[in-house]
């Protein structure tokens, strides 16, 4: 048997099991080895980032270097994925994301790139869509932090909202100041633009002081943000809030999709404490699985052969349900979710497109 292939996950850390899409993605390959059917054995191992774009880079360049090498999943976030997608494209390396969302990442061309999570060009009309035609918005502020992320998925709701004819009265774009935890020139600026309605394009982390901040400050809006099934809900204010906050979901939802459910019986038995926070892990799931099934299919094990299956993939079944991309490496026809948070606890509403 020809020496093992090695697929490398990109991740900040190398604290693997803390993420779900690792455990996931190590799942579906352990599965394929124990079955025998593939035609080398595979291996998956951390690409480690650092969070840092300077060690993204020499991590990237040092993984495809490697012989053995023959895909990479990951990064889990857009801004990171930026940094290194160039390096993993001239070397023609297959890549698929779970997780990073940035439509940075499919409009520039490459051929070697595929996601299974939402372009934010989706999801950004989605949430401009729920402000304006679900929840009634009329005054909407807009926050964002200045990443590969937050910038685009900002602009893009922007753009939305003002097509519905609610133009917001506030787009606040924050730099080093907020990421030093400097709040005061954002919570001024909300206050004074007196919004029924803030929408964050911030992560979770920061997200989360900004709100009880904004509560303190006397803010009445409603919140709206994204990443439904992070481990807590972490746009709500308990006690605070006059409205329970909105969250979208670019992903799946393993409590509502019934093609994931063989998928959360394997994943609770091998990992029951990701649980808690699975979000994003059939996507990953399937993303290894897509791998595995383009190394069967090549006609040689080598990165051409395993792109080129990539590339001609024709529609496939797994734990997202049936899953086809465009030309440009996105998923066709996405779905993407509504949730409000109320005492903890992200309470399903319906998918946008059947609330607008």
């Amino acid at each position: 048997m020809p020496a093992p292939l090695v697929i490398g996950f990109e991740l900040s850390n190398d604290d693997v099991y803390a993420v779900a899409g690792y455990c996931a993605a190590e799942m579906a390959i352990d599965q394929a080895n124990a079955a025998g059917n593939l035609p080398v054995e595979v291996k998956l191992e951390v690409i480690v980032n650092g969070k840092n774009r300077d060690v993204a880079r020499a991590a990237a360049s040092a993984f495809v270097e490697r012989e053995d090498a023959i895909a990479v999943l990951g990064p889990t976030n857009s801004a990171m994925a930026v940094i290194s997608q160039d390096i993993y494209a001239d070397a023609g390396i297959l890549q698929l994301s779970s997780e990073a969302s940035s439509p940075l990442l499919t409009n520039k061309g490459y051929t070697h790139f595929f996601r299974t999570v939402a372009n934010d060009e989706v999801q950004g009309r989605a949430l401009g869509q729920a402000a304006v035609k679900h929840i009634g918005a009329k005054r909407i502020a807009i926050l964002n932090e200045d990443s590969a992320w937050g910038e685009p998925i900002s602009q893009i709701f922007s753009d939305e909202i003002t097509r519905l004819g609610v133009p917001p009265v506030l787009h606040y774009g924050y730099g080093e100041k907020e990421r030093k935890l400097q709040y005061d020139d954002l919570l001024d600026a909300v206050v004074t633009a007196d919004a029924d309605l803030v929408y964050f394009a911030v992560y979770w982390n920061q997200s989360h002081i900004i709100t009880h901040l904004l509560r303190d400050r006397g803010v009445q809006a409603i919140f709206l943000g994204s990443d439904a099934l992070k481990p807590y809900a972490f746009l709500e204010v308990p006690s605070l809030d006059p409205e329970p906050p909105y969250h979208s979901l670019a992903g799946i939802d393993l409590m509502q999709k019934p093609s994931a459910r063989p998928f959360l019986v394997d994943f609770a038995e091998h990992f029951p404490k990701m649980l808690d926070a699975p979000q994003y892990a059939p996507e990953a799931y399937d993303c290894a699985n897509i791998i595995l099934e383009c190394i069967r299919r090549a006609p040689v094990l080598t990165r051409p052969a395993v792109l080129k299956e990539m590339q001609t993939f024709g529609p496939y079944s797994g734990a997202l349900g049936d899953i086809s991309f465009t030309p440009e490496g996105d998923l066709t026809d996405p779905d993407i979710g509504l949730y409000r948070c109320k005492d903890g606890h992200r309470i399903f509403v319906d998918l946008v497109k059947n609330l607008v």
